[in-house]
């Protein structure tokens, strides 16, 4: 959720990258024929529609990955892989600032009973809510969805995007989250027909949607994912129960995190499955807990198939 930084042309001369079908004959002695990172085909999976090309590049002893629309456009960038981060070459020098992009996310698991956490558990809820943990620590790196979203600026990405009828609310977001929202919008309405819980939450308990905001995250430097307009808000009729950890903590103090689960607003589980079948991650499962918040992040589900088959 960070500003685009504009990316930097490949310079490397032909002489200082070696393809990565190079033989060892042709590599100095001692020296092995590099292996592609395994987790690029995450990306690959995630993203069908793009190439990933990836040349070993001496200079930096990193990988460079050119990645290109495959269907319509003609845009490609160059990004280096940095231990997962995917930086633009004029980066590389601040990528202790970053995270890698692919971030551990619990699918299909329901939410732990706030009455039992430990004091290590509460610890880690209060460090993560402090403003300087949020100003300060190395958060992941967006450059490559900025490029794959049309999103690194505020002119850009407002030439890709769509207002869409989502459950009866039209909401502004990402062209590319059209597809994803029909396929769930088709299992909701269907599993509407049989549960009373997912019928009574799409008819009584959602009041509207708020998808596209550039705009950027509360007490921290770096554009929201509502500002690449990859994330849905949720909003009741309603707020008569806690749904944001900031609003609590400002409310109840430092055991914000305490707050039992019955005193949430939330969407129902049968609801954040079927957004999670469909590539979305639900905001109430993060530390920092935005129950509201559905953001789109397929390589983050192809991500948790990889990290489960190994």
């Amino acid at each position: 959720m960070m500003e685009a930084a504009v990316f930097a042309a490949e310079t490397t001369s032909a002489s200082q990258v070696s393809s990565v079908t190079q033989t060892a004959q042709d590599l100095p002695a001692k020296q092995s024929v590099p292996t592609e990172p395994e987790k690029l085909d995450i990306l690959r999976k995630a993203f069908p529609d793009f190439s990933f090309t990836a040349t070993y590049d001496e200079t930096y002893s990193d990988w460079k990955i050119k990645v290109a629309f495959t269907t319509g456009s003609k845009k490609s960038e160059i990004f280096y892989w940095c231990e997962a981060r995917l930086l633009p070459e004029n980066q590389i020098k601040n990528k202790a600032k970053y995270l890698q992009i692919f971030e551990d996310y619990p699918y299909g698991k329901e939410l732990q009973d706030p009455s039992t956490y430990t004091q290590e558990q509460i610890a880690e809820y209060k460090y993560a809510g402090l403003s300087t943990t949020r100003k300060n620590e190395p958060y992941p790196a967006t450059f490559i969805l900025d490029f794959i979203y049309s999103s690194s600026t505020q002119k850009i990405v407002e030439q890709h995007l769509s207002k869409v009828k989502f459950l009866g609310h039209s909401v502004t977001v990402n062209e590319r989250l059209v597809k994803p929202l029909a396929a769930v919008e088709k299992k909701l309405l269907e599993l509407k027909k049989t549960n009373k819980t997912v019928a009574n939450f799409l008819d009584k308990d959602l009041d509207h949607l708020e998808g596209y905001n550039w705009r950027e995250i509360s007490d921290v430097d770096r554009k929201s994912f509502h500002s690449t307009a990859l994330a849905i808000d949720f909003l009741p009729p309603k707020l008569n129960k806690h749904i944001y950890w900031r609003w609590t903590k400002d409310q109840k103090g430092e055991n914000w995190m305490l707050v039992p689960l019955s005193s949430r607003w939330m969407p129902p589980y049968d609801v954040i499955n079927v957004f999670e079948e469909e590539g979305f991650i639900w905001g109430g499962k993060w530390l920092i807990w935005d129950n509201m918040h559905f953001e789109y992040r397929p390589e983050l589900l192809e991500y948790y198939r990889w990290k489960n088959r190994q």
